[in-house]
């Protein structure tokens, strides 16, 4: 096995392990919290996060090591994606849309991840879903291994 195969296996093990604590949060625990009260949510909300509530980060840390490293292998490094170059390729203009939804997740996942936001939540969720197709797409890209 390769070190770009390795790379891409731990990509996926983060992206399911990223996207599992982020569908949990948002189809589990959310809608049990909201049919709590007040103060039996906000400590329902404060043993979860102690046990989980930090797990999704790190694979998000994961996932951005792993796929620089993956672009690295395929040739492209830090100055053609700064420059742009990377993008004028149909491969670039794809991971170029994976770049901005996975921005999209990061900010909603900031700002009103663990928050009741039932609109925001489906739009999150369609996120998820293109990566996921898009990243199909990336893999079927000319010279995967």
């Amino acid at each position: 096995m390769s070190w770009y195969q390795l790379s891409i296996i731990v990509h996926l093990l983060a992206m399911c392990f990223w996207f599992g604590h982020m569908f949990f949060w948002t189809l589990v625990i959310g809608p049990v919290t909201n049919r709590m009260t007040p103060p039996e949510s906000g400590q329902t909300l404060r043993q979860v996060s102690l046990r989980l509530g930090g797990l999704g980060w790190p694979a998000l840390g994961v996932l951005i090591m792993t796929g620089a490293l993956m672009l690295n292998f395929r040739g492209f490094g830090l100055t053609e994606v700064v420059s742009g170059e990377l993008f004028t390729t149909p491969f670039g203009r794809l991971l170029g849309m994976k770049f901005l939804l996975i921005a999209w997740m990061i900010f909603y996942q900031f700002t009103a991840g663990h928050r009741p936001a039932p609109r925001l939540i489906y739009i999150n969720m369609a996120a998820a879903l293109t990566i996921l197709v898009l990243s199909i797409f990336l893999v079927r890209a000319p010279g995967f291994f």
